[in-house]
């Protein structure tokens, strides 16, 4: 008998025997009538306790098995996949920022929200990973579409993760050096989606992006401005849109 089962327990009229929702009719055949609720252990399975079903990721939490849906949707160590095509690695984000760095020489960028950060992403890489200070992770994904390059963020995180998750919007910005009288810049501002990345990295021109042209490109990189706004963190209130810092850092 499985632990989500003892809400549905009756007694045996006869002798007292409790007996699940699954052996209620078998037993009715062999001793008596099954069919009364068994309020006296109400209150016991109540307090049931069961390990996360993400023990093996990494969560060593014990819930009541009854809040034990509202855990799963909220817990850190909810596995996501990793976007590399033909790699089958699923674990917690944690695991995942391991994996990357070990398995893919992909070493995750910390950017504080608020601000925007100048950073350079390889053309020849399709995805680059970023960490917010709260420790969500983001996925930066580039790909071909047409003349230009689609550029996507979305935050790694397990498909309804739900509205306790932190909310985040960001602002996508490539510029053409000062002195040049062409057109110069292109700029996406928008929220920023969830993925748990089960189908691999966003392919390029799905859900909302970024199509820089070619002109805008330095060779095989592309420096893109990022900027992660946290709207609202986990659990908690909306936070102040304010901007606490205004300019641009360079980093490499």
């Amino acid at each position: 008998m499985e632990v989500e089962d003892l809400r549905f327990l009756s007694q045996c009229e006869a002798a007292g025997h409790v007996v699940c929702c699954f052996c209620r009719a078998g037993h009715a055949a062999l001793c008596s009538r099954a069919g009364t609720h068994c309020g006296e252990l109400d209150a016991v399975l109540g307090a049931a306790k069961v390990p996360c079903p993400y023990k093996v990721f990494g969560c060593e939490r014990y819930v009541v098995y009854h809040g034990a849906a509202d855990h799963q949707r909220a817990c850190q160590c909810a596995p996501c996949s990793c976007p590399e095509p033909g790699c089958v690695f699923v674990g917690s984000r944690a695991m995942l920022l391991d994996h990357f760095a070990a398995g893919h020489q992909r070493h995750a960028v910390t950017v504080r929200y608020g601000r925007p950060w100048n950073l350079g992403f390889s053309l020849s890489r399709r995805w680059h990973v970023l960490v917010g200070e709260d420790r969500s992770v983001f996925l930066v994904s580039l790909g071909p579409l047409g003349a230009a390059t689609a550029v996507s963020l979305v935050c790694v995180r397990p498909d309804g993760a739900g509205e306790a998750a932190p909310q985040f919007r960001c602002k996508l910005s490539v510029e053409r050096p000062a002195g040049d009288d062409k057109d110069n810049l292109v700029l996406m501002n928008s929220a920023v989606s969830s993925s748990a990345l089960s189908t691999g990295a966003p392919a390029p021109g799905q859900g909302m992006f970024l199509a820089v042209p070619q002109e805008l490109l330095s060779g095989d990189t592309l420096m893109l401005s990022v900027r992660i706004d946290l709207i609202r963190p986990a659990g908690g209130a909306p936070k102040s849109a304010t901007p606490q810092a205004r300019t641009p850092r360079r980093m490499q």
